[in-house]
Order: C-alpha cells, then structure tokens, then sequence
C-alpha cells in the first residue's frame, strides 16, 4: 500500500507534518521544511487554532520566529482571519504553515470562512504546506483523532477532513498507550491511521511519503495491522506488498 498525496499536481506539491513536539523535538522536520522555502517570499503562520485566552497570537508569533529563524526564515507573515482570502493571496507566500491547537477549531475556521478551496488549489499548484499538531490532523481524512486530547465546543457535526494523505487519518502526540484508542478509531470510522509522536514528521514529496525526525511512524492499516516506518523509511517500499 502506498501512501501518496491526493489528486491534482501533487507531485509538484510538498506537504510536511509534525507531531506536535515543541521547538527542539521539531527541530530535524523544521530543518527540512526551511530548506524548501523560496526565501525571496515570505512564510505564511496561521495559528488560529490556538486560542488566544491561553497563549496570546503575540506570543504564538514571537514563537514561530524561534522556530525558524535560526534557519535563516524572517520574514513571517500571520494571518487571524481566513474569510475571503483567495489562491492568488496564497501564490504570494512561499509556504503555509498550520500550527496546532483545538483541531476542532482548526477545522471549523477552515470550513466556515471557506479556506478549504484556496488552499487546496494552493496544494496542487504546487504550494508547500506544513501541518503541526491540529495543524497536521486536518490533513488527513478524519478529525476524530483528536477527540481523545480536544474538546469540540464550536459543535462541528462533520469529522471529515481536507484527505491531502489519500484515506489516511492523521494521530498526533502519539504514545504506544494510544494503540487501543486508535483500534477504537479504525473499528469505528474504518479509516487507516498515520501515527506521529512529538518528535516525528512526514515529508510528501514528489510522490513519496518519508518519513523524518528521530522517532519512527506508525501505520495501522485496520485494527490488527500496526507497521513501523524508521526515520528515513520511504512508506512506498514498506507498503508495496500490502
């Protein structure tokens, strides 16, 4: 089985995921992710799943900066509002970065301000996009991962995500006691599941889904299939033969 992004060009296209580690765990994916980057455009921040009551989008700014600049990215745009922003305001940018937070929000804001089609277009033109906790699960195909960490107070009925990994639903903040949560997962809505602990990401490049940072992923194919990809493991030749 290989995991490869959606339609469209994707093959042009990069997506990068995290786990959801702070700066130092996140550290060898940043790396990678900044390499990428056209420095003659700047990085675009959304941190709008983080609720300001908590860490102020002051504080979630100076963070990103942390995070990037001492690989040469300062020049950081951040938007807090996603109504009426269009492909061509994204063309601007050399990437999108999605941070985390309560996915539930995340996704809502996406839908409700109707992000979900520029961005998308943005992807398959190419774009480079980088998910980091919320940020990462709502590239999957299902937020219900998330409902053992985030509590959905905006009430959103739908669980579908934007499905940027094929079929594949996105567990963040993995830890091996998770394993019986995620069975529940898959027996439930019948979606695989990618797991990334804090210090693990994923590269979709050209067609391939690598796997980077210094803790292997976790694949389960159904409830009683669980694979391991090593830092470095390419999923394409792990899963051929599935």
């Amino acid at each position: 089985m290989e995991v490869r992004p959606s339609k469209g060009g994707d093959e042009l296209s990069g997506l990068y995921l995290s786990g959801g580690g702070g700066r130092e765990q996140t550290c060898e994916i940043d790396k990678v992710f900044a390499s990428e980057l056209d420095r003659g455009k700047p990085l675009l921040y959304l941190p709008i799943a983080m609720d300001p009551a908590q860490i102020s989008y002051e504080d979630c700014y100076q963070w990103i900066h942390s995070v990037f600049g001492p690989f040469g990215i300062t020049d950081i745009t951040m938007w807090l509002d996603l109504r009426g922003k269009s492909l061509e305001e994204l063309k601007e940018f050399s990437a999108v970065y999605i941070g985390g937070g309560n996915t539930f929000n995340l996704m809502h804001s996406i839908l409700q301000d109707g992000f979900h089609a520029p961005l998308t277009a943005f992807k398959e033109e190419g774009g480079l996009i980088y998910g980091g906790s919320a940020g990462a699960i709502v590239m999957g195909s299902n937020i219900s991962t998330c409902e053992h960490m985030d509590e959905n107070t905006v009430l959103l009925r739908a669980s579908k995500a934007l499905s940027y990994l094929d079929d594949y639903s996105i567990w963040c903040h993995y830890e091996e006691e998770n394993d019986h949560l995620i069975n529940r997962f898959i027996d439930t809505y019948g979606k695989p599941v990618i797991a990334l602990s804090e210090e693990t990401g994923l590269q979709v490049k050209n067609g391939r889904t690598k796997v980077l940072g210094t803790i292997p992923a976790y694949v389960f194919a159904s409830s009683k299939k669980k694979e391991t990809i090593e830092p470095g493991g390419d999923f394409s030749q792990c899963f051929k033969s599935s």
